[in-house]
């Protein structure tokens, strides 16, 4: 019997290049993802607002020299195993990078670009970069198992102009895709387009104004996707009510990281307070799932904005994130959930921290895993459980609670109504009393004031969200039975049904 190995041809990887990420902001999540593995405190990306001609992403982070920036460029991208090296981070960081791929993130954006950096120890350096612009027929006709994707050349002259003032590495793009300027120029003419200010929790309030992100354009998608997706805090510790996010605020704090997009701090983009009806919360303390042998370890929380839609959408379903790094962004569908929730579905946001395992079912995008992998399944099982048993039926009770005294409330407001118009009319403050298993109303004075009984809406023979608007029909039609004559007692009860009805 004949044996063989199946074999994949690494021109596969030349194909994902020409567009492995499906925006700018995942393509910038890799450049900020190294910098994380490199150390750095601060990461600042510009993109020549309002002009866009030009993209650089800036860390000070440990930086590289020539020649590890050759080894990853000749050895074949897409070849580092970072977590194999067990490298040690500061702060006790995980190590987010692992396919060695995300400098190819920035073939999106741009074909040509500048690598400059400064290492801590070793000698500075700077690059240029030029990615072929390849078409898929063309990669489709080559057969070499190692595909060139591009070329470098080391620069000799003039370094300081590209290199950071101290360690650190900067990427600097040449022209970017006329197309990324295109979009991007317009999307400042969007619908409801304002500049963002400098300050975070004024660039939020004008994100959670709006029913999607795609009314205030592409630029603000940037901000807040790159928010979404980066390992930063949240704007404070109340960012969620019930001090729901504390300790993964005062973890991600304690990184120490922070990313600028053209001089503004990012932070997560989420901030929930202040909704009349509550919230519905869910924290999912660290759990551990066995799978085949690997541990999943998990965190995090689930939270629902009772009775008011999120805002923006791209605000709505489940994150999931991996070594603090968001794969993809929110998914609406809650991770497959197949019960229909309706409305409900919209009111649903949260965030699953992933510290172990998952990794193998993250696919080379980085923006989605495999939704048959048994780790991806265990996770989503746990979700899933959460939500039928736990999340939903709390919600449910809720609504109920809601519902009873939103009923009440009107009530008492038709009540008031009623016996506005009934002492308007008759001169005298007027009191009711509801007339126990009685069908009809009458009228006596009691101490000074005229009591009006009303009849008792449940023992009224009609439908059940008609009976008090009988009962209250039956009360003005015995006071207007107190005129002298059948004209006056006519005229009185049509004055009083219209003033009723007015404001029911």
């Amino acid at each position: 019997m004949k044996k063989g190995k199946i074999k994949v041809n690494e021109k596969a990887l030349a194909h994902l290049s020409r567009g492995l990420y499906r925006s700018p902001a995942s393509a910038l999540r890799e450049m900020v993802s190294n910098a994380w593995d490199a150390n750095a405190t601060i990461v600042r990306i510009t993109t020549n607002y309002p002009m866009f001609y030009q993209i650089a992403i800036e860390d000070n982070g440990d930086g590289f020299n020539a020649e590890q920036f050759a080894s990853i460029m000749e050895g074949g991208v897409g070849s580092s195993r970072k977590r194999e090296q067990k490298k040690k981070l500061i702060n006790g960081r995980p190590v987010v990078g692992r396919l060695g791929i995300g400098l190819l993130g920035i073939a999106q954006i741009s074909g040509d670009f500048i690598v400059a950096s400064r290492p801590k120890n070793g000698k500075a350096f700077a690059a240029r970069i030029h990615l072929y612009d390849f078409l898929k027929e063309e990669l489709d006709e080559k057969t070499p198992k190692i595909i060139d994707v591009g070329e470098y050349e080391l620069l000799e002259k003039d370094l300081s102009s590209f290199l950071p003032e101290k360690n650190g590495t900067r990427i600097i793009t040449k022209l970017v895709h006329p197309t990324f300027t295109d979009a991007f120029q317009k999307s400042l003419k969007a619908p409801k387009f304002v500049e963002p200010t400098r300050d975070w929790k004024e660039v939020m309030s004008v994100m959670s104004g709006v029913q999607t992100l795609r009314e205030l354009g592409d630029y603000w998608k940037l901000l807040w996707e790159l928010a979404a997706s980066s390992p930063i805090p949240y704007l404070n510790t109340n960012a969620l009510p019930g001090k729901l996010i504390a300790e993964m605020q005062e973890q991600l704090e304690s990184y120490k990281f922070s990313v600028y997009l053209d001089g503004l701090k990012l932070a997560k983009p989420i901030f929930l307070k202040r909704n009349p009806a509550g919230y519905t919360k869910h924290k999912i303390d660290q759990q551990r799932k066995r799978v085949y042998g690997k541990d999943v370890d998990f965190h995090g929380y689930i939270i629902v904005q009772e009775g008011k839609q999120l805002q923006p959408d791209e605000l709505r379903g489940i994150l999931v994130r991996l070594k603090n790094v968001a794969i993809g962004y929110y998914d609406p569908s809650m991770l497959d959930y197949r019960t229909n929730q309706g409305p409900r579905s919209r009111w649903l946001t949260g965030e699953i921290y992933v510290d172990d395992g998952l990794e193998d079912a993250l696919n080379l995008d980085r923006d989605s895993f495999n939704r048959f992998h048994p780790e991806y399944r265990v996770v989503q099982d746990y979700i899933h459980n959460i939500l039928t048993k736990d999340v939903f039926p709390e919600v449910y009770k809720q609504i109920e609670v809601r519902t009873k005294k939103r009923n009440s409330d009107k009530d008492k407001g038709r009540q008031k109504h009623l016996r506005s118009i009934l002492s308007e009319s008759l001169k005298s403050p007027v009191t009711l009393k509801k007339t126990s298993g009685g069908v009809t109303a009458g009228t006596k004075k009691k101490l000074g004031k005229l009591e009006v009984s009303t009849p008792d809406e449940e023992a009224l023979d009609t439908k059940k969200s008609n009976r008090k608007l009988a009962s209250a029909v039956l009360s003005i039609f015995e006071v207007a039975l107190r005129e002298n004559d059948a004209m006056k007692t006519r005229e009185k009860f049509k004055d009083l049904l219209l003033k009723l009805l007015a404001d029911w």
